[in-house]
């Protein structure tokens, strides 16, 4: 589903060319699973994207939560683009930044984002919002450690 209930079909992006893209992220529920409709085959987004031309995409395994995937994509984004790490890469260093910083280091990085701490990494709604999340929790506790918050996403390609 895309936004305003619209349907994209595999169907519709397997006749997409897509030669030009670099990387597809599907930071939705369940993106990376197979679909079931053809047991002989394993078909999934990742594979009809890869189909389509784009060399690589992030998917998901399972329902994940909203504040935790926001906050791995906002650190994923970071490493990829301003780090300059490959998408495999700076997806493995979000999700050990994720699972090992504490709830106060979480706080540092968001707060970086918004006008009044400088900086401008993010929209400033998204960085309110996690920062919002993690005050909420102890500050020296590393509330995102379990492997629900960051396993579930995995990059298939090249």
């Amino acid at each position: 589903m895309l936004a305003n209930g619209e349907r994209l079909t595999l169907r519709e992006i397997l006749e997409l060319d897509l030669g030009q893209a670099r990387l597809a992220v599907l930071s939705a529920c369940e993106t990376g699973i197979p679909g079931t409709n053809l047991l002989d085959e394993v078909v999934s987004l990742p594979s009809g994207f890869l189909q389509a031309g784009v060399p690589g995409i992030i998917g998901s395994l399972w329902s994940v939560s909203d504040a935790s995937t926001m906050m791995l994509m906002a650190r994923f984004y970071d490493f990829w683009k301003i780090d300059n790490l490959d998408p495999p890469e700076a997806l493995r260093q979000a999700q050990i930044w994720l699972r090992d910083t504490t709830n106060g280091g979480k706080e540092d990085y968001f707060k970086q984002s918004l006008p009044e701490y400088a900086g401008t990494k993010m929209p400033e709604a998204a960085a309110r919002k996690a920062l919002r999340e993690v005050l909420q929790q102890d500050e020296l506790a590393r509330s995102y450690k379990h492997p629900y918050h960051w396993a579930a996403f995995g990059y298939t390609g090249m």
